[in-house]
């Protein structure tokens, strides 16, 4: 860590801001996200960052170089997720440096930093605890100086995020989070959802779902009981079976940090139920699969996991061939930005990358394009960029709607595969269908929740 990274007296670092956005050269470039053709700048012109902005958040940055953060379970029950997200991040630090990856393929990139700063890492293990997730990016604020962080699975964990990009005006990408409070509720001027969550899961499952399974259905649910379980079971049942053709056949709750789901197993085989949709994640997902099995019943039923991980299924083996599931990207998906990134991962690490190295990967390369297209680091301005920012990567088509900073973007509906598949595709998923970009009007629930005017940029 440099010295900058060490300070720790807040009225100093603030005071060096002030000096630093003084007397510095105005201009910007244009507050509108553009498409994809555009080259947002060269990115290599050895800028300063201040631009004559007054300071806010952690902005200017000082010197030559700039502080972005990573805050993911790298340990715990989600750290197999956490673990690439973060080997997605290092990459994406790497190839904005140096070249490589998805910077050479994208042309508002220019492979020599952000803005002609180089980029410098900071990370920390939220092990999946909203607590420690926040004490984590605290510190970063507080000490590295970080003028935006990715990273994180927990819904709970994303949404103590949201409030504390809010209040520093420190822009944040979170993780793999569906609970769909993040872009509703909870909606944040600082914080843009790069991913699906379980209204949008819902009405993928509610298209995808009946025409791969068939139309005479009986849905059981079991659930996590907190926000990612109880949104991904209420979207479910919206779309499956009130608005869709399934009959709806019960529920049973899963206690948080409950493991044994003999229960719900039980309560399941009582209701007669021929598919189960189970809204769980990460190793918990992994321990309830197994546990479905060992009392017999993933022969007898299907099921559905409406955010599924190929580390989900990894530890069923042969046993998770048929499991359906949402993922937000797979290897397959048929662009090239997709192949360029997969190539450059399986160099770096020697194996395919999972959707939560991608999300990391590109949710940097799109904060680093929006600067770019910005000319500045400066919150306020970078936030009005990344509203309605269009790019086409391996997301495929992707935009951020300014009402609440969800994206719009192509889904997948997978299928776990068996051991051979697995070994030939070189993940545990494999793709049944691929969405187009999905999405519920700035009209309905849950956009009609989030009260965006309410979150200010800060320099009004």
């Amino acid at each position: 860590m440099t010295k900058k990274q060490m300070q720790t007296d807040s009225s100093r670092r603030q005071y060096l801001k002030a000096i630093g956005a003084t007397g510095l050269a105005a201009g910007i470039a244009g507050c509108s996200g553009g498409g994809d053709g555009g080259d947002g700048g060269d990115g290599g012109d050895g800028g300063d960052g201040g631009d004559g902005y007054e300071a806010i958040g952690n902005f200017p940055p000082e010197g030559d170089t700039v502080a972005i953060g990573f805050n993911g379970p790298t340990s715990g029950a989600l750290g197999p997720d956490g673990q690439d997200q973060e080997r997605g991040y290092d990459l994406a630090i790497d190839h904005l440096n140096n070249g490589g990856g998805l910077v050479d393929f994208w042309d508002r990139l220019s492979g020599d930093g952000i803005m002609g700063h180089q980029v410098e890492p900071t990370k920390a293990d939220t092990a999946g605890s909203a607590d420690t997730a926040q004490d984590n990016i605290e510190r970063m604020i507080q000490q590295d100086n970080i003028q935006f962080w990715t990273g994180g699975m927990s819904s709970t964990v994303t949404m103590a995020m949201q409030n504390v990009a809010q209040r520093e005006k420190v822009p944040f990408m979170g993780g793999n989070s569906t609970s769909a409070g993040i872009s509703g509720e909870n909606c944040s001027r600082y914080y843009f959802h790069p991913t699906f969550h379980a209204e949008i899961i819902g009405m993928a499952m509610g298209e995808a779902a009946p025409s791969v399974l068939g139309e005479d259905r009986s849905l059981f649910h079991i659930f996590m009981d907190y926000s990612y379980g109880q949104s991904n079971r209420d979207a479910a049942r919206k779309y499956l079976t009130e608005q869709g053709p399934w009959e709806h056949a019960g529920e049973a709750a899963i206690a948080e940090g409950e493991s044994d789901h003999s229960s719900q197993i039980q309560a399941l085989e009582e209701s007669g139920a021929d598919t189960l949709y189970f809204s769980s994640f990460g190793s918990f997902a992994a321990s309830g699969l197994a546990q479905l099995r060992d009392a017999g019943l993933t022969d007898e039923i299907d099921v559905i996991i409406p955010h599924v991980s190929a580390f989900t299924l990894d530890p069923l083996g042969a046993d998770a061939e048929g499991v359906l599931g949402m993922e937000p990207w797979n290897p397959a998906a048929d662009n090239e930005a997709s192949q360029v990134f997969v190539e450059a991962y399986q160099d770096e690490y020697g194996e395919t990358p999972n959707q939560s190295s991608l999300h990391t990967y590109e949710s940097m390369m799109v904060y680093a394009a929006a600067v770019e297209e910005a000319g500045t680091f400066h919150p306020p301005t970078v936030v009005r960029t990344l509203e309605e920012f269009e790019w086409s990567l391996a997301w495929g088509d992707s935009v951020f709607r300014e009402a609440d900073h969800q994206v719009e973007r192509p889904w997948y509906l997978v299928q776990g595969v068996g051991d051979d598949r697995a070994e030939e595709l070189g993940i545990r998923t494999e793709v049944v269908e691929t969405t187009d970009p999905l999405i519920y009007g700035t009209d309905s629930f849950p956009a009609t929740e989030c009260a965006m005017d309410e979150n200010e940029y800060g320099d009004e």
